[in-house]
This record gives C-alpha cells, sequence and structure tokens, in this order.
C-alpha cells in the first residue's frame, strides 16, 4: 500500500468536559461524517490530499472505524478502510482488496480525565458556547489535538502530524453531523479478504 494509506491510521478520538473539573465521557456509540486534508512533501513536491469519510466508535465493543475515500486534485485516488479493535488493527485496500494487519491500538472511552488525553486551551465561539482543545498520547510519535464542543461534546475537529515512510505529514480532519449511536454496524465488519 502506498504512503496514502496513512492518513487512516492517524484516526482517533477524544472528548471533552462542561467544565475543566467535571468528568464527562464522549457517548459509547456515535458517528460522523469527515472531511479533511493531508499536506506532505515528497522528493521537493509538495502534495495535497482531501479526505471524505464516515467515522464511527462503539467503545462498548473496543471498536473505532473509518471509511474514506482520497483525492488528489479533485480526482478520486482510492478508498480505505481503517478498524480498530482491542484485539487487532486493520488497514484495508477497498479497491484493490488487499489488506494489512498491524499491532493493536487502544480503545478506550475518551473522558475529560482520561490519563492519555493533556488540556491545552478553550476557545468561546459565540454565546454560552465553547470548544476544548486537548492533546492526545498513545504513546506513538503521533502528535494529535483534537477539539471538542464543550456543551454536547461532539469531536470537531483533528489535527494530526506524523512521519510515514520518512515524509513528514500534516492531517487536518473536520467532523460533522454527528450523532449517537450507531445507525449501520457494517462499518465495524472485518473484509473478508483481510482474514485470509
Amino acid at each position: 500500500m502506498s504512503r496514502y494509506w496513512s492518513i487512516i491510521v492517524a484516526f482517533s478520538v477524544v472528548a471533552v468536559s462542561t467544565s475543566l473539573a467535571e468528568r464527562v465521557c464522549m457517548p459509547e456509540q456515535w458517528e460522523a461524517d469527515v472531511v479533511g486534508k493531508v499536506a506532505h512533501v515528497t522528493d521537493g513536491q509538495f502534495l495535497n490530499l482531501d479526505v471524505v469519510g464516515k467515522a464511527a466508535a462503539d467503545y462498548k465493543k473496543g471498536m473505532t472505524a473509518f471509511l474514506q475515500s482520497v483525492y488528489m486534485n479533485g480526482q478520486f485516488i482510492h478508498k480505505y478502510l481503517y478498524l480498530s479493535s482491542q484485539s487487532e488493527t486493520y488497514v484495508a485496500d477497498v479497491e484493490g482488496e488487499t489488506c494489512q494487519r498491524l499491532l493493536p491500538l487502544r480503545v478506550d472511552q475518551p473522558c475529560s480525565d482520561s490519563d492519555w488525553l493533556t488540556y491545552r486551551t478553550s476557545w468561546s465561539i459565540g454565546g454560552s458556547h465553547w470548544t476544548d482543545t486537548y492533546r492526545y498520547s498513545n504513546g506513538t510519535s503521533l502528535i494529535t489535538d483534537v477539539t471538542v464542543l464543550r456543551n454536547d461534546f461532539s469531536i470537531v475537529s483533528e489535527s494530526i502530524e506524523q512521519v510515514v515512510e520518512n515524509v513528514h505529514q500534516l492531517i487536518t480532519l473536520q467532523y460533522g453531523n454527528t450523532t449517537v449511536g450507531i445507525t449501520d454496524s457494517s462499518i465495524f465488519n472485518i473484509p473478508s479478504y483481510c482474514e485470509m
């Protein structure tokens, strides 16, 4: 798989509190539409990729998923599925029906007092509405900052800095149409070509 699939490896989700002293958690199940950008320089050339997809988390089952389409200069490049659970993680090339199995990642329900979250800043976005930004640390070299709405705990944006195949990448993701619950649990199905 190309380094383009690396943008889905960075997928993470965190939560915020209504006040920094009060413990709150992201809903146990949620899903959202995601759009974003990936920027990196390869061989002196700047590449800017667009990402459109669907993210879902089911912390009851310890699972996250991110189904995404990647575009360059408005042209479709590829579709990828990233699945993570406590026992296994997959990056699936949906078009080519190939799959890479990775080490399992921590899939805990994020709470404002999680030991892997560090509060960074808050911003008033009008009236009594606030966003809070946290830095996520999962023991890897990823630098991930996540911003959420304080009043309903929904994720707003995520920025990730990472190095893949000696290429520095900056990834920004925007989350919208976030709902509590999972409308289509098939997003968590492991493709048959991954189980071979």
